[in-house]
């Protein structure tokens, strides 16, 4: 064994210094490509989480809307509950909608449907109005149902193309 440490010596001594400077280079680049390496799979692995965290949000956005229809068709909706509910996620969607706008130029308006539309929908129907003043649950007819069901055909989709644009976004 130690003939081959002495040996290791000798040859590591006949060096040249064009024999330094190669090994030099080689070990600076090699220190280059380990830290390029690292910054490039942190930076995706950190995209990645913020996108799945945006993802996440849209869910939440989606489930409550779906919570309140449901809610809705089964009758267990006041309606003095309904603007300030409405109010709410107008904040909520409109925070979120800002930030994938400046972070993925994705269109902030992608929700209106269920910000507005839905809102007068409900808002405007007369079983809510005749029920307003009472504030009891709200006892929709099948037309009105089938109003909020034709509304979730129409606009359900956009959740998934909110998503879809989260994931494409560089």
């Amino acid at each position: 064994m130690g003939a081959a440490i002495e040996c290791c010596m000798n040859w590591f001594w006949r060096l040249e210094p064009s024999d330094w400077i190669e090994i030099f280079g080689i070990l600076i680049n090699a220190g280059l490509a380990i830290w390029i390496v690292i910054t490039i799979q942190n930076r995706l692995t950190n995209k990645r989480v913020l996108k799945d965290y945006f993802i996440s949000e849209v869910k939440d956005l989606r489930n409550e809307y779906k919570i309140c229809l449901s809610n809705l068709y089964t009758g267990k909706t006041y309606p003095k509950s309904v603007t300030p509910w409405f109010k709410l996620m107008n904040i909520k969607v409109n925070d979120l909608m800002k930030i994938l706008q400046e972070q993925y130029k994705i269109d902030k308006d992608i929700l209106k449907p269920y910000q507005n539309d839905l809102r007068e929908l409900i808002t405007e129907d007369e079983n809510f109005i005749k029920q307003f003043k009472n504030d009891k649950p709200i006892e929709f007819n099948d037309s009105s149902k089938n109003s909020f069901m034709k509304f979730q055909q129409q606009n359900n989709s956009l959740f998934n193309k909110l998503i879809i644009s989260i994931n494409e976004a560089k």
